[in-house]
């Protein structure tokens, strides 16, 4: 739930804070109920603690915004936000400009800025028995944009809004950046998984919650298609069991169109990550071994692994299928 609070006399930085923290996971229940906000679960403000960045909205405005990654850390990211007015609802389609600041020294220091991108993306759930699409009624989408953080601790966006030919008022956001990642960082090597294939099971619905199942995204391992010396793109996603709605149309509009355009030049792999005879029973959402050895702790997530091994891109949440498009191109080309 988020609670806003009254602007105080001073600098923007200075302001009267509201607590936002998504170490729940990427957008959780509050998503799909169109509730669209953060669920406040212990993010820890030490850069080096492992955990989600505590985001610090400043002020009460129009318009609020929602971190929504899982982690930021020193080096390149994929920093990506929500936007949403009074009502809770989804601000779509703005322009929107970030500029950020290093806040580790006390004082606010100004070190890049960068146009965002706009994704919007229909939210479902498959329905692994029939197929059917549970959707929500209205649209979301995040605004997306690459930054590069050169040190851990606390840091500072000024994020400026214009919608409807409007310009809004500035929002303030801080949060904090890691060390190092939890989940495999860009020029990581990729861990080598042995997650279950067909080979392991008698149903592929042991393995897969997709309708209708994906048995060429399960016939290979992270570990054996690491050997071959081709590019592998992987996605960990549960498309019937996705608390934030965003796995199914990952899965739909991301990975089903690049394995039909690349799937000579690459191997693609599904991993689900949590156990699903447990999520069928309502023993809860168990990691998978290969979700833990990756260490993620929201869904979806897609992984593009060079030649060599190393992730060349991650993602994480709504992702546009061009995004991991650019970054598959230049693997191949390399």
């Amino acid at each position: 739930m988020t609670t806003r609070t009254t602007s105080s006399p001073g600098t923007a930085l200075a302001a009267q804070v509201q607590r936002l923290s998504f170490t729940c996971g990427l957008l959780l229940l509050a998503l799909a109920a169109l509730s669209i906000a953060a669920i406040a679960c212990g993010g820890s403000p030490d850069p080096s603690g492992g955990q989600s960045p505590d985001a610090i909205a400043q002020g009460e405005g129009e318009v609020s915004p929602i971190l929504t990654n899982h982690t930021l850390a020193v080096g390149e990211n994929r920093f990506s936000l929500m936007l949403v007015d009074q009502e809770d609802s989804p601000l779509l389609g703005a322009d929107v400009h970030l500029r950020f600041f290093d806040l580790t020294g006390g004082e606010p220091l100004f070190k890049s800025e960068a146009d965002t991108r706009f994704i919007r993306s229909e939210l479902f759930v498959v329905d692994e028995q029939t197929g059917e699409e549970t959707r929500l009624e209205s649209s979301v989408g995040v605004y997306v944009t690459r930054v590069d953080f050169d040190t851990a601790g606390r840091w500072a966006v000024d994020i400026s809004v214009t919608s409807d030919s409007r310009q809004l008022e500035l929002i303030p956001l801080q949060f904090d950046v890691l060390e190092e990642s939890p989940e495999p960082a860009v020029g990581d090597p990729a861990p080598a998984s042995r997650q279950l294939t067909l080979a392991d099971v008698a149903d592929i619905a042991e393995i897969d919650s997709s309708f209708e199942p994906r048995p060429h995204m399960h016939d290979t391992t992270v570990a054996d298609a690491l050997a071959t010396g081709r590019p592998v793109v992987v996605a960990f996603a549960t498309p019937a069991f996705c608390e934030s709605r965003t796995c199914g149309p990952v899965m739909k509009m991301v990975m089903d169109p690049l394995y039909e355009k690349y799937q000579d030049r690459a191997i693609f792999i599904h991993v689900e990550p949590f156990k699903l005879k447990e999520l069928r029973e309502g023993a809860g959402r168990i990691p998978v071994e290969a979700a833990q050895e990756w260490n993620l702790q929201t869904e979806p997530w897609i992984f593009v692994i060079d030649a060599q091994g190393r992730v060349a891109g991650k993602f994480e949440g709504i992702i546009a299928m061009d995004e991991v498009e650019d970054v598959l191109a230049q693997v191949l080309e390399g």
